[in-house]
């Protein structure tokens, strides 16, 4: 018991080294460019998270950067140009917030130290055999840090640009905080009942998840795209999209196929539920 009590000062720890990595990158090796510029730190902070990974030999490690990241983007910001900061600088940032600490207090909960490792990777390690550390590298480490890079992108020309539309702004931030709200009901839904749970055959198919099979990625969908309708509203160029279009993807034709192929393998009676609920977006009569 009393080593399980060190693992969440281990990787706020680590995490702690990781942030250090990003600001000394970033001041140590400047850019004219501020999205180059943070886009070179994040994949510098995404290595020294890879080399946490090897030595803790558990890929897990890096679940939390998903979340983290764009709190860090976030606190740079403000360091950078908090006394040119208006309203809605602060209401964007306040929403990026909120789903940063919801989602990484939903982790940390949840999370049951370096012993357990995502059956994802897992399942990784088992197919790609030889080829794993590139697998876990690229496809584990990079990739992901790319999908988030990219959904943050309209965030850069919310600083850079003049607002524009507020129609267009406060749409945003209601999808946003919309898509938070969303994964924090249905989050805690499946933590108190996986909590309660007496039988692993057992489905949750109350409250949230009995209008859909996945309200956590529908929140998590809502999320990005309200991050791009706010850069809309700056005049954000159209390639900024692709956040937003590559985390619908991300989630539509890898998450949610590969999560739902695992729930039938254990639990039979997931393929009634399935005909019963739809995937993503709920049904209202």
């Amino acid at each position: 018991m009393r080593a399980n009590k060190t693992h969440p000062l281990q990787i706020v720890a680590i995490y702690i080294v990781i942030a250090l990595s990003g600001f000394i990158t970033w001041k140590y090796i400047p850019m004219d460019n501020e999205i180059l510029s943070f886009l070179i730190a994040d994949i510098v902070m995404t290595i020294v998270c890879f080399v946490f990974s090897l030595l803790k030999k558990n890929s897990s490690v890096y679940d939390a950067y998903w979340s983290v990241i764009p709190f860090y983007f976030v606190i740079m910001w403000i360091f950078l140009h908090g006394d040119t900061f208006e309203l809605h600088h602060y209401l964007t940032f306040t929403i990026i917030s909120l789903w940063s600490w919801r989602l990484t207090f939903n982790w940390l909960r949840s999370w049951s130290g370096f012993s357990h490792e995502d059956w994802r990777y897992i399942n990784l390690s088992k197919k790609t055999g030889a080829f794993y550390p590139i697998v876990n590298f690229l496809g584990i480490h990079i990739f992901p840090t790319a999908m988030v890079f990219a959904g943050m992108l309209p965030i850069f020309f919310v600083i850079t640009n003049d607002l524009h539309h507020s129609g267009l702004f406060y749409l945003g931030i209601a999808i946003s905080l919309l898509g938070t709200g969303l994964e924090f009901v249905a989050d805690n839904q499946l933590y108190n009942f996986k909590s309660k749970q007496k039988r692993t055959q057992e489905l949750l198919d109350t409250g949230l998840w009995s209008k859909s099979r996945n309200p956590n990625y529908l929140g998590e969908i809502l999320f990005w795209v309200g991050l791009f309708v706010i850069g809309m509203a700056f005049q954000a160029p159209m390639y900024t999209v692709a956040g937003a279009l590559i985390m619908i993807s991300l989630f539509v034709f890898i998450s949610i196929p590969m999560k739902e192929e695992r729930m039938i393998e254990r639990r039979p009676v997931y393929l009634e539920y399935k005909k019963k609920v739809p995937m993503l977006i709920p049904r209202f009569f």
